[in-house]
């Protein structure tokens, strides 16, 4: 493979640009040499894309290159940088390599437009700083990734990282060889989507994914523990939504096992797993708050664990998965211990017959009320009637000279019985009326 170094600060297509006139093409290595930059400005085709010191490469709007794209300046730089505003889209086809040298990235999207890659992303090997990058979404922008994601040997080495943007990749992340070395990171607000299994690395804390602030990180596919790092990560107050979570098949020996899980979470995030798995040593496939949801309606359901039954827990509601206290009887306490129930619900037995109670019905026995109710009379009027009927018998009781209490008196004009008078009136003989005054 011939190496062309430029010439000069220029237009990747030209040939002054490049030393000896001749532009970089299939099995040319085309390197930016220090201090020059080089637009692609047209399709471009070449072995690989690489620097030196602080060479770097800008990718035009409509343009594709296809080359293998290697950080290989031992300055901290970025390789090359697509900034087009949006609707702008540019395009690599080739795998793409971060530097051996602290914050030595290869591709930067700081554009707010969509940058395509069809190829492997790794991440650098040098240990500690800010990282090796292979790409880097630092803008609002979109990338869409079809390729695999590896961390490298060095601290924050990413195969992968996404900031405010859309970060969408098709393939397998797996974490790298020290801690902080993710296959993906999601850094920011953002949204990451990875479409693949994610796995964990051969450290602890070695994430294939991981969601580190308040962005999204979708995982359609499955979180597997690596050799000892976790396959997915949730940490801060982010959300991670996740097909399935399976624990460390086949780690051995004094590796550190309890931390190859599948998905681990921190205390205020929002973890959602449609299916666990433990693995086949019996690694646990889940760490801290994990909701495990229906795949149909995206509800909270019960799992069995191989030590038995356990309910995972809403402890604020957050994810909307626990039921409201006021669908649970008073006084009963749910949901890890986190809530209480509030809902009053009458016992059978105060319960008119066939009422539905719970499990069972009401066993309650008719009462006048329910008679009332029957005969379509509120309590008051038949109350009032009941009254009336029981005065109008008494008055005639007394009237009749029945009441021990009230002695009947009568003259040939009048009839008197405690407070009851009546008047005697007419001739006697032809008529006698007799009238209550």
């Amino acid at each position: 493979m011939a190496l062309i170094l430029s010439a000069a600060t220029g237009n990747f297509n030209a040939g002054a640009t490049w030393v000896g006139g001749v532009v970089p093409g299939v099995g040319d290595e085309a390197r930016a040499s220090t201090g020059h930059t080089i637009t692609i400005t047209a399709n471009a085709t070449c072995t690989e894309l690489s620097n030196a010191g602080t060479g770097t490469y800008v990718l035009n709007n409509g343009v594709t290159l296809t080359a293998n794209v290697t950080h290989k300046s031992l300055t901290s730089s970025t390789l090359l940088t697509f900034s087009a505003a949006s609707p702008a889209t540019a395009s690599i086809v080739g795998n793409i390599t971060a530097g051996a040298v602290i914050s030595g990235i290869a591709v930067v999207n700081s554009s707010t437009g969509t940058l395509t890659v069809t190829g492997n992303l790794l991440a650098g090997s040098v240990g500690g700083g800010s990282g090796c990058i292979a790409v880097n979404n630092t803008s609002t922008g979109v990338v869409n990734i079809t390729g695999n994601a590896t961390g490298g040997s060095a601290g924050n080495a990413h195969g992968a990282q996404n900031g405010a943007g859309t970060l969408t990749i098709t393939g397998n992340a797996t974490g790298g060889s020290i801690n902080a070395a993710n296959g993906v990171n999601n850094n920011s607000i953002g949204i990451l989507n990875l479409i693949g299994t994610a796995t964990g690395g051969s450290t602890a804390a070695a994430y294939g994914a991981n969601n580190i602030s308040t962005g999204q990180l979708n995982i359609t596919g499955t979180a597997i523990g690596g050799i000892a790092g976790t396959g997915a990560n949730n940490t801060s107050s982010g959300t991670l939504n996740l097909t399935r979570a399976k624990g460390n098949a086949f780690g051995i020996g004094s590796v550190g096992l309890s931390s190859a899980v599948g998905v681990s979470s921190a205390q205020a995030s929002i973890t959602k797993v449609e299916e666990i798995e433990y693995g086949s040593l019996g690694q646990s496939p889940t760490s801290g708050p994990t909701y495990l949801t229906s795949q149909l309606s995206n509800v909270a359901v019960f799992v069995n664990y191989p030590t038995g039954s356990k309910t995972l827990s809403d402890p604020n509601n957050t994810a909307g998965l626990s039921p409201a206290d006021t669908d649970v009887r008073s006084g009963v306490v749910y949901n890890n211990g986190n809530d209480t129930g509030v809902a009053y619900i009458p016992a059978a037995g105060s319960v008119a017959f066939g009422v539905p109670v719970d499990n069972t019905t009401g066993t309650a026995t008719l009462t006048a009320a329910d008679v009332r109710a029957a005969l379509g009379m509120a309590s008051a009027n038949l109350d009032t009637q009941l009254s009336t009927i029981s005065t109008k018998a008494s008055e005639v009781h007394a009237i009749h000279g029945l009441d021990l209490a009230n002695a009947l008196t009568v003259t040939p004009t009048s009839r008197t019985s405690g407070a009851i008078t009546q008047a005697i009136t007419g001739d006697g003989t032809t008529n006698t009326v007799v009238t209550r005054i």
